[in-house]
């Protein structure tokens, strides 16, 4: 198997394999989280709402278990917030009251899925559980369809500017920076005159493979059309966002292209809150550095200018 074939296999098979749970209590759920884990899960167990926050971004689950008895954001706060996510993350309220009818029509009207009576019904958070991860991956795998690039599996332009709003969203709620990273194939144009189409798809096949290789789990890397792509580096500061630009455009420079040979990008970086406040902005920035790394005699990496305070 190629380079290219195994890295676009990697992200295609991210997260797909094994359900993952964020198991959310103050109290010690070692029981819990044993039976999850028998079932096929992958747990990870946090205590307080405030360490959720933090740990749904980075762990991405399936479902979130949440005691309704936490410090600091309240298990209601925590179930708002999941409501309203774009993601969609389904959640289960647990606690040591009775399930009465009554507690489980509250929890259905704050957005859970079920109020379930711990440690009595252990088994029926495991089977509702893994109810729960099997529609949320079956979600999950149609979004990605409808999201990604046909050519590259790589997010296409919608989902792009979705991840776009959501890493400036985090940023003005909780300070984290991010890059944007925007990458343009040189010479592309005079590749499909010289080579074919078909080796023109290979050097994006080839750019995109690159991207994925270089990406975090909870990074976003797209292509938006043609010969541009775009990397959106979630919390990411200008230093580490330069070293990573460096190091695709090396990565791609001395790694020969089937059909084609030697390859080069040219790439724009931006970071939030160095250069952009705004999605919009944030882009705009970006793609004025990649203008000038294209002006410059392409095969490089520039950095936009600090934003002019108003």
């Amino acid at each position: 198997m190629s380079a290219t074939a195994q890295a676009m296999g990697k992200q295609q098979a991210t997260g797909r394999d094994q359900g993952r749970v964020l198991l959310v209590s103050d109290a010690p759920t070692n029981a819990y989280q044993a039976a999850l884990e028998q079932a096929g899960c992958a747990v990870v167990g946090v205590a307080g709402g405030m360490a959720a926050l933090v740990r749904l971004r980075s762990t991405r689950p399936h479902v979130v278990v949440i005691d309704q008895n936490l410090s600091g954001i309240s298990a209601d706060e925590l179930a708002r917030l999941l409501t309203q996510a774009q993601d969609g993350v389904p959640f289960i309220l647990i606690g040591a009251h009775e399930a009465t009818a009554t507690r489980r029509e509250q929890a259905l009207r704050s957005g859970a899925y079920d109020y379930i009576e711990m440690p009595r019904d252990l088994s029926l958070l495991v089977a509702r559980t893994e109810q729960l991860v099997k529609h949320k991956q079956s979600v999950d795998r149609l979004r990605a369809e409808a999201d990604r690039d046909y050519l590259t599996g790589l997010a296409n332009r919608r989902r792009f500017r979705t991840a776009l709003g959501n890493e400036l969203e985090r940023w003005r709620r909780y300070g984290v920076p991010c890059a944007l990273l925007l990458v343009d194939i040189d010479h592309l144009k005079q590749i499909n005159d010289a080579h074919g189409h078909s080796a023109g798809d290979v050097t994006i096949r080839h750019i995109a493979a690159a991207l994925v290789a270089l990406s975090r789990d909870n990074d976003t890397a797209a292509r938006l059309g043609g010969e541009e792509f775009a990397l959106l580096l979630a919390n990411a500061d200008e230093a580490s966002a330069q070293a990573a630009a460096e190091r695709l455009r090396q990565a791609v420079a001395e790694t020969a292209v089937e059909q084609v040979g030697t390859v080069t990008i040219s790439i724009g970086v931006a970071v939030c809150p160095v250069h952009a406040t705004t999605e919009r902005a944030l882009y705009a920035a970006s793609d004025a550095a990649l203008y000038r790394a294209k002006s410059a005699g392409r095969n490089c990496v520039v950095i936009a200018p600090p934003a002019i305070a108003s």
